[in-house]
C-alpha cells in the first residue's frame, strides 16, 4: 500500500465512513470533512471544505498525506443543481489542483452517471455524455481533475449499498412504504451495484498500483433498479405491503440514463480482487456481518 498517511475527503459519508474505518487498520488517516460536528468512523477528524481553495491547500501541506481519496460529493437529492456544481466539479477542481501542486497520490471517486445510458457495456476510458445535472457535475470534476493532476485515478462506480446501515435510496423506500405511499421502482433503468465493502476495499488497492486516467470499479452483476430495490428491502425485512410500482423511467424523464453497465474487467484483473454482484453478497451475507 501507499507509504505515509492516507487523507478521505468525505469520510463522514455513506463510502467515507466505510473508507475511513478500513483504511485506519493500517494507516495513518485524516478523515476531512465539512460538516464541524459529525464523527468519523475512525481516523483524525479534520475539517476541510473542498469548495475552499485555500483551506484545502493548507490542509493537505499540513497533514502530508501520501494519498488523498476524494469521496466527497453532493448527489441526487443531498443539494440542489448549484450545490453540487460547487463541491463536484469546482471542489474536485480544487482538490486536484492541491495535490498536483503538492506531489500528492489523487485517487477520486466518480459516477457511472456520467453516461447517457445509450452505449452500454462502458469501458473504462469512455467519453463522458451525462443528461443530467447530477452527471454533468461528476463529468466536470473528471475533466477537471485530469487537467490538474494527469497522475490522478479516477474511479467510476455505480449504486453503493451496505449490510449494516441502509443506503439512501433503500432509506427512502422504506420511509414511502411506512407512510403507505407507492414506491416507484424503474425496470428499465439497469445498473451495477456494488457492495461499499467491495469499492472500499479496491480504492485501498488502487493506491498500490501505478493506474493514472479513468477505471470502472463495479458489481458483476446487472440488475434493474426494480430488482435491485426489491432485494434491498428484502435483505432488509421490510414488507413491501404491495405498494411497489414498477415504472418505466423511459416514461417519466429523459434526464434519467436507462442502460449504465460499466465493464470492470480491468480494475478486476489489475487489482486482483472480484466484485461480486448484489445476489451474490445478500445470499452470503448476515446483519451481523461487520461490512
Amino acid at each position: 500500500m501507499a507509504e505515509g498517511p492516507i487523507f478521505i475527503t468525505g469520510a463522514t459519508g455513506y463510502l467515507g465512513r466505510r473508507l475511513v474505518r478500513r483504511a485506519a487498520l493500517q494507516h495513518e488517516v485524516f478523515a476531512g470533512t465539512s460538516k464541524p460536528y459529525a464523527q468519523a468512523s475512525a481516523g483524525e477528524v479534520t475539517y476541510l471544505d473542498v469548495t475552499d481553495a485555500d483551506l484545502v491547500r493548507t490542509v493537505f501541506a499540513e497533514c502530508e498525506p501520501a494519498v488523498v481519496m476524494h469521496a466527497a460529493a453532493v448527489n441526487p437529492g443531498q443539494g440542489t443543481d448549484d450545490d453540487m456544481w460547487k463541491v463536484n466539479a469546482e471542489g474536485s477542481r480544487i482538490v486536484a489542483e492541491a495535490c498536483g501542486e503538492l506531489g500528492i497520490r489523487l485517487i477520486a471517486v466518480s459516477s457511472d452517471v456520467v453516461h447517457d445510458g445509450t452505449a452500454a457495456p462502458y469501458a473504462d476510458d469512455t467519453a463522458p455524455s451525462p443528461v443530467n445535472a447530477y452527471g454533468r457535475s461528476k463529468a466536470a470534476g473528471e475533466e477537471a481533475i485530469a487537467a490538474a493532476d494527469p497522475g490522478a485515478t479516477i474511479v467510476r462506480t455505480s449504486l453503493m449499498y451496505g449490510l449494516h446501515q441502509m443506503d439512501r435510496g433503500t432509506a427512502a423506500f422504506a420511509d414511502l412504504i411506512t407512510r403507505g405511499q407507492p414506491v416507484p421502482l424503474f425496470t428499465d433503468v439497469v445498473r451495477n451495484p456494488i457492495w461499499v465493502e467491495t469499492l472500499a476495499q479496491a480504492l485501498l488497492r488502487i493506491s498500490e498500483v501505478d493506474y493514472a486516467g479513468t477505471i470502472n470499479v463495479a458489481g458483476d452483476q446487472s440488475t434493474t433498479r426494480e430488482e435491485y430495490g426489491r432485494a434491498l428491502l428484502d435483505y432488509w425485512n421490510i414488507d413491501d405491503e404491495g405498494l411497489i410500482e414498477p415504472t418505466r423511467a423511459a416514461d417519466v424523464s429523459a434526464d434519467i440514463p436507462r442502460d449504465l453497465r460499466l465493464d470492470s474487467a480491468r480494475a478486476s484483473g489489475l487489482l486482483g480482487m472480484p466484485f461480486p454482484g448484489v445476489t451474490e453478497i445478500l445470499a452470503t451475507r448476515t446483519h451481523t456481518d461487520v461490512d
